[in-house]
């Protein structure tokens, strides 16, 4: 039986089936989900090529310096109602009404905090363009908000068949406007122009979908979902600053250029462990929240999908590093010789990133928002920290580094609390790392001297590393660790079949 969601002892025949049911549920939603997201990120890579050849370095750094602002207060749009619902799904309908109005406040709030925060970024970042681009951006925030409680209802039904789905289309027709508006001069308004739009196309097709049912008005719910979701939205706005951070304090100290340049790198680098962590952190937290009264369980599945995820994630992102130079240059020439090394440095620090991202869905899955949030608190000034000392010593390279050194010290840190809290032993945690990491660093390092040593263009560079490297990786992993090769690949057989 999958380990994902699976535990010990021996269920009844009615649990068996229940725990099948849900094992092909969730498999089938990571199977559709990663689909998707294959398909994005070719979409997404391929029009960041595009937009990348036709826009300039400044253009991304508007875009990287408005999400500073926007992205941190579009936590108010996402308040946690979301989260709250799924963590309630047995009785979400009951719910429903009060998490409705919740959210389309804190979105119209939202809205008004981007018009009103537009003139302070403006003087902070030098960026008179920020007064048209913010309240642009600022209009999709309520649009965005109403789709919230059809969006918890059909992930409560495990449907991630209709969300991947939904999510290539929209995904597609956004980046050819973007595209479009990009040929016909709009510059950095080619990014927020489709937003509005897009988010009113979603909203609009999710509550067609899910027909939630909204009826009488509960004050005490509000009241217990706003106390609730407190947690949740704290959490959520660390994240949000953390994850804005780097942007925002690189404005202060680098030029427009620089700033650009870490944005394409960050952006580069982020998709892997979007593809992966993300859409299983996803699908999990719904699966996980269904085993919150069987600790050994979900324990178990929360570990298994760690381990997982870090056996395929750590080549990925090492090898994403190793062919940095052959595909920047191969694709922009010289134009964008600055993201290079930020994209390296990047892609090494995100895959430990990566692993925190089931971590977090395990502790939303328990409704222990709280405890997620007083760990937001502790590791958010350390990041602050460390990324302004980065960005006074070294400008971009310097909070690539920043970034880097923060995720593959504390996200480790952070998995062992949160699984010996749970009654995980040590060694259980550094499994989950030890391993892919020195695979990867062998078969990957292998690999880049191997392509460093053979007189060879761009694309034969990235041949080598990306064939020798992930042979020799596969090679290693089956060989030395024959239990994660066997419990990995018997991972993707089953998602395969289950689509």
């Amino acid at each position: 039986m999958d380990k994902l969601i699976s535990g010990h002892g021996s269920p009844s025949a009615a649990h068996e089936r229940a725990r099948k049911g849900l094992t092909r549920a969730v498999l089938a939603g990571a199977g559709w989900l990663v689909a998707q997201t294959v398909g994005a990120r070719a979409i997404s890579f391929a029009s960041q090529i595009v937009l990348a050849r036709i826009l300039a370095p400044t253009d991304f750094a508007i875009l990287a310096l408005a999400w500073t602002v926007t992205v941190i207060i579009d936590t108010l749009v996402n308040f946690g109602v979301e989260d709250v619902l799924l963590q309630r799904q047995r009785a979400m309908r009951f719910w429903t009404t009060s998490a409705f109005l919740l959210s389309l406040g804190v979105g119209v709030a939202g809205m008004l905090l981007v018009v009103a925060a537009s003139p302070l970024a403006v003087h902070l970042y030098d960026a008179p363009i920020l007064y048209t681009v913010l309240p642009i951006m600022a209009a999709a925030m309520p649009l965005t908000a109403l789709s919230a409680v059809p969006a918890a209802k059909i992930r409560a039904a495990l449907n991630f068949r209709f969300l991947a789905t939904y999510a290539t289309i929209e995904l597609a027709i956004g980046q050819v406007a973007v595209i479009i508006l990009a040929l016909n001069g709009f510059g950095v308004l080619s990014f927020v122009l489709p937003g509005p739009v897009l988010a009113a196309a979603r909203t609009i097709t999710f509550w067609i979908s899910a027909r939630p049912r909204l009826g009488r008005m509960r004050p005490k719910q509000l009241r217990m979902m706003g106390k609730a979701g407190s947690a949740v939205f704290g959490t959520k706005f660390l994240t949000a600053m953390v994850g804005q951070g780097d942007y925002f304090v690189l404005g202060l100290f680098a030029s427009k250029p620089e700033v650009g340049a870490y944005f394409l790198a960050f952006r580069l680098a982020i998709q892997p462990v979007q593809m992966l962590a993300g859409n299983l952190s996803t699908v999990l937290f719904p699966a996980l929240a269904q085993l919150r009264n069987d600790l050994v369980r979900q324990r178990e599945a929360a570990l298994s999908a760690c381990r997982v995820l870090a056996f395929a994630i750590m080549p990925y992102c090492f090898m994403q590093s190793a062919v940095a130079r052959p595909v920047v240059d191969l694709l922009f020439g010289s134009k964008w010789d600055a993201a290079i090394v930020p994209l390296q440095i990047l892609s090494i620090g995100l895959a430990f990133d990566a692993v925190s991202w089931i971590v977090r869905a395990l502790l939303s899955a328990r409704g222990e928002f709280r405890r997620l949030f007083i760990y937001s608190c502790i590791f958010s000034p350390v990041f602050f920290v460390v990324v302004t000392i980065g960005a006074r010593l070294a400008s971009a390279t310097g909070v690539a580094t920043a970034v880097s050194l923060f995720y593959v010290v504390l996200s480790p840190c952070f998995s062992y609390v949160v699984f010996r809290r749970m009654g995980a032993p040590l060694r259980d945690v550094v499994a989950i790392y030890l391993a892919p990491t020195a695979f990867a660093v062998v078969a990957v390092g292998a690999a880049a001297v191997l392509a460093n040593s053979v007189p060879a263009g761009p694309l034969a560079q990235i041949g080598i590393i990306a064939a020798f490297g992930g042979g020799v990786y596969l090679g290693l992993v089956r060989l030395l660790d024959p239990s994660s090769y066997k419990q990995v690949m018997g991972r993707l057989r089953e998602a395969i079949r289950s689509k």
